[in-house]
């Protein structure tokens, strides 16, 4: 009788993290990520300091939500019955995409200032002081 009672699940596609190492619903993944990446973007800029292991937690969250979010779409919008090979080269793009920006995040991280600095020089940039319109109109009249 146990036997008949256990549920069973078919798996319609592989997940970016195994189900069983979470012990959640697969649906709820998405929104842990996008939950953890709130503290992982504010810290940086709270605690006044930029350091390298935060900033990659941060590159390294993104990336993951990015990917999770993108294959959700994969999952959604391509039928794997109807559209077998299309499903399998817009799998292949998104592989070859997140790891084309992981590689862009890692040269960024360590040959440039990093995500967080980049986006502190970009919050106190000082606006360009527009230029007047009076010689133009000077040379006019």
């Amino acid at each position: 009788m146990a036997a008949d009672s256990k549920k069973t699940t078919q798996i319609t596609h592989i997940c970016f993290f195994p189900h069983k190492l979470l012990k959640t619903d697969p649906t709820s993944r998405p929104s842990a990520m996008s939950a953890a990446l709130v503290p992982l973007t504010i810290a940086p800029f709270a605690a006044g300091t930029l350091n390298p292991i935060t900033d990659a937690l941060l590159c390294a969250g993104i990336i993951i939500h990015s990917h999770i979010g993108f294959q959700s779409v994969i999952i959604d919008y391509v039928p794997d019955k109807r559209l077998p090979k299309t499903r399998a080269l817009f799998w292949w793009g998104l592989r070859l995409a997140t790891l084309v920006v992981a590689v862009g995040f890692f040269e960024f991280e360590t040959n440039d200032v990093g995500l967080t600095e980049a986006v502190k020089k970009i919050w106190t940039a000082k606006r360009p002081e527009t230029a007047s319109v009076e010689p133009i109109l000077r040379g006019v009249a």
